[in-house]
């Protein structure tokens, strides 16, 4: 996180890789259930500011360690909605095919242990913070407000990838190697307390990461916490904290098509910077190669084409979607939201914006029956793509309006659609009718069988063996 913690310096740095490599093998030993102790970390290197802002750079750079919240959570969920196709063979078509094993990689890797290698990055600062008496009160309260946060960020893509998953709020191995999963209300609750906490804590500009957008601050909680309170159906506090973004127009506005995703842009409320060589992660692994062209690894379904071309006029299809011919003659549309292939950092990756902000405040809304309120809402996005209002007049009927502005607005980003579809109650219905392998068990990813061998309070979803 280069323009997040620039001012950190080479000493820290130093420390930094010495906490992250406890801190990873610490989780190595949570995840992996073979612990012989109880906390692994120092609780030394904590006492210190720098070192403490060493170890807030770890859970960022591990949110960036092998594209996984940027590249994999949003292609990987695309193959099991109905936006992405791959014509690889396994294991990726076991998400294109809605069959995935219980020792799918890329599940038990990317999926799973990843974020909770990071939740133990963000317990660590939570539990080991308070001690440090060389930190001043405001310094350690914000410290573990930001962890707190990154900690309900992964446990709000686990509990919708996986249901009931373990809810991990320590470094005691002994204590977390054997945790069964808990509720999904008990996960939520917990999401909604840390979410309510960074967003009381954290400061309210961006003056932690020098003016870049690359570091939690309250109005990343807040936009998670929109998001959360929508997922959970309280529709008016949705509203309300969407609607606290959305009026505050001397940080955030909608940008052009073409400067959502620019480190400058408006538009964003919390971005992931790029990797040393300032290339942009998703670009370079979604994007097909022009010169010397292959059967792209992200493909289009003829479902998502069909959504983008299904108004004419609108501008999104030739922003966001490109073309490329293959050796074997097809033409495959393939996903174009970033364009940054060539080092310089153009764009960052973007995990929250304004746009999402409307799209949740317009669902709030018609939940509400403030018909008036939800369409304007929509009109906003619409304008932004060349359209008109929408001319859905009802509260079903803007229901679905609200569906399809989603399925643009924020396609082959960060899941939404997968996760649109479950929450919603439409998988069934959308995905059964365009794929012969769906069944309803496929909401839920497997428990992977290899952490169920390691831990036997571990239990299986529906659906799946071992």
């Amino acid at each position: 996180m280069k323009n997040s913690f620039k001012y950190i310096g080479q000493a820290v740095f130093a420390l930094l890789a010495f906490t992250l490599l406890l801190t990873l093998g610490g989780c190595k030993k949570l995840i992996e259930n073979n612990a012989s102790g109880g906390q692994l970390l120092d609780k030394e290197v904590y006492k210190d500011s720098a070192t403490v802002k060493g170890a807030l750079a770890g859970m960022y750079s591990s949110l960036i360690t092998n594209n996984r919240y940027s590249v994999l959570l949003s292609g990987f969920p695309g193959y099991s909605a109905d936006e992405l196709t791959n014509y690889n063979l396994e294991p990726v078509n076991q998400f294109v095919l809605n069959s995935i094993l219980t020792t799918n990689a890329e599940v038990n890797n990317n999926f799973w242990s990843a974020p909770y290698s990071v939740i133990y990055a963000a317990n660590a600062v939570i539990e080991n913070v308070p001690a440090g008496s060389n930190l001043s009160p405001k310094f350690q309260v914000q410290s573990i407000a930001e962890a707190r946060f990154v900690r309900a960020f992964c446990y709000f893509y686990l509990v919708n990838l996986f249901g009931d998953v373990p809810l991990v709020t320590t470094t005691d191995v002994e204590a977390n190697k054997t945790s069964p999963r808990s509720s999904v209300a008990a996960v939520y609750a917990q999401i909604t307390a840390d979410l309510l906490f960074a967003q009381a804590n954290l400061p309210a500009n961006y003056a932690l990461s020098a003016g870049a957008r690359t570091r939690a601050n309250k109005w990343a909680a807040t936009a998670l916490l929109a998001r959360t309170y929508l997922y959970l159906g309280n529709w008016t506090a949705a509203e309300t904290q969407a609607t606290s973004l959305l009026e505050n127009t001397a940080l955030f506005g909608l940008e052009d098509l073409s400067r959502i995703f620019v480190p400058t842009s408006k538009e964003a409320i919390l971005q992931l910077y790029n990797d040393a060589s300032g290339i942009n992660p998703y670009a370079s692994a979604m994007l097909p190669s022009p010169t010397a062209p292959t059967i792209p690894k992200y493909v289009f379904t003829d479902q998502l084409k069909s959504a983008y071309a299904a108004e004419t006029g609108d501008g999104r299809k030739a922003a966001w979607s490109v073309t490329v011919t293959a050796p074997n003659a097809v033409v495959y549309t393939c996903p174009a939201k970033y364009k940054g292939t060539t080092a310089g950092n153009a764009e960052y990756f973007t995990l929250f914006r304004l746009g999402e902000q409307y799209l949740i405040r317009a669902e709030a809304r018609a939940q509400l029956n403030n018909v008036t309120g939800a369409s304007a809402d929509l009109l906003a996005l619409r304008q932004r793509a060349g359209l008109g209002a929408t001319p859905a007049s009802d509260k079903d009927a803007l229901l679905l309006a609200v569906e399809r502005e989603r399925r643009i607005e924020l396609s082959c980003e960060m899941g939404h659609r997968w996760f649109d579809l479950k929450r919603t109650a439409r998988a069934n219905a959308v995905l059964g009718a365009v794929k012969p392998t769906w069944k309803p068990e496929a909401a839920l990813y497997p428990i992977p069988a290899d952490q169920r061998g390691r831990n036997g309070n571990l239990t299986q979803n529906p659906g799946y063996i071992n």
